[in-house]
């Protein structure tokens, strides 16, 4: 009689795989290994033997061409489709790229349970289960949208950019962008502790050591088959010697040579309020034009690795050169010209780099004479300064502002979202290619709001709208930090994402529960209040903006609400470390959430000493509080939020 084996599955994989399938056979068994208290073989095989059954086979999708049609899951270097079915009694788990491979096996885990409510191990839900349903189940899906991803902001340390590149694999997300040549102001904010040095440890943050923490986000997103995008704002101040490594203020004035190439506002040549990466150049220069052209394609000749670099000009607004021979043409005729330059250079030097320009700020009004072709280009709308509380496609949302028409630098952005719309549609007609948004949902707009049903319905239903607008997906600029207290919002992303008809009631009562377990639907009431109280209705802004002097409806609903909810958790008891973490969490966001309220009912009272007071009572609670919170929250940024 045969031995009965010691493994309850065997994965089989070819060695020569590329590290994403590697890595999704390696979770595979991680996990497998957690729901059924077991042993899983992992056999390296370097022809996977189709024919004989029993086994996970992890592979791309040309191991499979002799048992796969050619219609099942094509092979696509930039759109992600996963595939797991069953063949031979064998259960395949494949992609269309390397990525899609990893991303199909944290698919199957979820079909057996698993869930991944943030970023981390410790937020993971991985059930006991003895998995027999493995051999039965079939997913094919395409993702809705190519781009997927998140971009470096705030304060985070290197563990919570790990944590975020982790939980967006599992999640499906595919992108990640760190911002500047190298990401030291992000570094910076965290590691310097500034903001709190009650808490963690400071450590130096030079250049070097930042290049460190780059390349280790950059490989762990390399691992994960992740495309890579760099830089944004800093050509124009790199290219003439200066930083372009944060908005910080010049450390010498420009000599009379670089003078003569920074652009001329108001009668002056000079770094536009003292900061090189906020200073247009004078592009009807040559020196200036070429500078900064070759200072792109010399960074895409030096980094392969890095998919997509972004050209942004300046990060301000009306600083564009007004000498005689700049104003023959508008700002974005001048950034068009500069785009496909660039282009040209990086096509001469046979990269595959891709170039992202944008749609912000100087460059709302498309350009006049210039075209753009499609090649090698990717459009990114950045609508920074829309609406938060209507969708961005809510044709409702209009009034504040206009959509285009300024004269030379008396730009004024729209505030609301209808006006957006039209700028949308204008550079729509200018150029048709690859597309995604550059949103900020998470950067500081939802720490201004404190809803999470509220920014997770905005977000699913912003996400859902976007092929309407002819945008091929989202990269969020936010806080990596962006799961207080749940992650409904980050939730919402990734699954819209992935699937346009995700629905929200069912999205938001899945991840509650996986959160919270036996104080679920507590929670989900208490969440569901608050999302009724805050409804914005016609209302533009956000309640907690601490700009607004005059009460935002329903805050006094909300502080009752607070104070009804803060007993009920006193007697919740949690079973399990994940709903104990989760519930703690709650208890927290419950009490920011009263003292928000009372700052805001204050401030309406004329009380603006008291209210300034409450606010530093929970800056206080915030410091004191980071070891619970930090992996969650940015509390950099909410401090900033709050002005305090």
């Amino acid at each position: 009689m045969p031995m009965p084996s010691p493994y309850k599955f065997q994965i089989l994989l070819d060695p020569s795989s590329p590290s994403p399938v590697r890595f999704a056979a390696t979770e595979l068994r991680r996990c497998l290994m957690r729901m059924t208290e077991e042993n899983v073989r992992y056999v390296h095989v370097h022809e996977l033997p189709l024919q004989k059954g029993g086994s996970i086979i992890v592979g791309t999708r040309g191991s499979f061409s002799e048992v796969l049609g050619d219609g099942e899951c094509p092979e696509n270097e930039l759109d992600d489709q996963i595939l797991v079915t069953q063949r031979n009694g064998n259960c395949i788990v494949t992609g269309s790229n390397p990525r899609s491979v990893l991303f199909a096996a944290y698919e199957l885990l979820e079909r057996l349970g698993a869930a991944w409510t943030g970023p981390g191990h410790l937020a993971e839900i991985i059930p006991e289960s003895d998995c027999s349903a493995i051999f039965e189940i079939e997913v094919s899906e395409r993702a809705a949208y190519r781009h997927r991803g998140v971009c470096i902001e705030g304060a985070p340390s290197l563990d919570h950019a790990l944590g975020m590149i982790d939980w967006m694999a599992k999640r499906k997300m595919n992108s990640f962008f760190l911002q500047f040549k190298t990401s030291i102001y992000f570094w910076t904010n965290y590691y310097s502790r500034e903001y709190n040095m009650g808490y963690g440890s400071v450590e130096d943050i030079d250049r070097e050591r930042s290049l460190e923490l780059d390349q280790e986000v950059i490989d762990a997103a390399k691992l994960r088959g992740f495309v890579i995008h760099r830089v944004g704002h800093g050509w124009t101040a790199e290219s003439l010697g200066h930083s372009g490594l944060g908005w910080w203020k010049a450390d010498r004035e420009p000599d009379d040579d670089t003078r003569q190439l920074l652009a001329e506002v108001g009668g002056r040549r000079g770094f536009f309020g003292d900061i090189p990466i906020n200073t247009e150049l004078c592009y009807s220069n040559k020196r200036a034009f070429d500078g900064v052209v070759d200072e792109i394609v010399g960074y895409a000749r030096e980094h392969p690795e890095v998919d997509c670099i972004h050209f942004w000009l300046s990060d301000a607004t009306n600083n564009f050169c007004e000498c005689e021979s700049c104003i023959k043409v508008t700002p974005s005729d001048w950034y068009a010209r500069l785009i496909k330059a660039a282009r040209r250079g990086i096509r001469r030097e046979k990269l595959k780099t891709r170039l992202v320009f944008l749609c912000y700020t100087n460059t709302l009004t498309p350009p006049n004479s210039e075209k753009l072709s499609d090649a090698g280009l990717i459009y990114m709308f950045a609508p920074i300064s829309r609406c938060y509380s209507h969708p961005l496609a809510d044709p409702k949302c209009s009034g504040i502002g206009q959509a285009g028409g300024w004269p030379l630098n008396s730009v004024k952005p729209p505030r609301t979202n209808a006006e957006f719309l039209q700028i949308r549609k204008a550079w729509g007609e200018v150029f048709g290619g690859d597309s995604f948004v550059f949103d900020y949902y998470l950067w500081q707009p939802y720490l201004r709001h404190l809803n999470p049903i509220g920014f997770a319905r905005l977000i699913n239903r912003d996400v859902a709208s976007y092929g309407s607008l002819y945008l091929n997906g989202l990269v969020s600029c936010q806080a990596l930090r962006s799961f207080y207290p749940l992650g409904l919002s980050m939730a919402a992303m990734a699954e819209t994402l992935w699937d346009v008809d995700a629905n929200l009631e069912d999205l938001v009562s899945r991840h509650t529960r996986a959160c919270f377990s036996s104080h679920a639907e507590e929670v989900l009431v208490y969440l569901k209040e608050i999302d009724r109280i805050m409804s914005p209705g016609k209302r533009h802004g956000a309640p907690f903006d601490s700009g607004r002097v005059g009460k935002s409806p329903g805050v006094g609903e909300l502080l009752e609400l607070t104070e009804n909810f803060s007993s009920r958790l006193m007697v919740m008891n949690p079973e399990g470390e994940v709903e104990e973490r989760y519930l703690s969490l709650i208890c927290h966001f419950n009490r920011l959430l009263g003292m928000r309220c009372k700052s805001s009912l204050l401030l309406s009272e004329g009380k603006r000493d008291e209210a300034e007071a409450v606010l530093n009572e929970a800056g206080k609670f915030l410091r004191d509080t980071e070891e619970l919170t930090h992996r969650y929250l940015d509390l950099w940024l909410i401090l900033r939020s709050m002005r305090i």
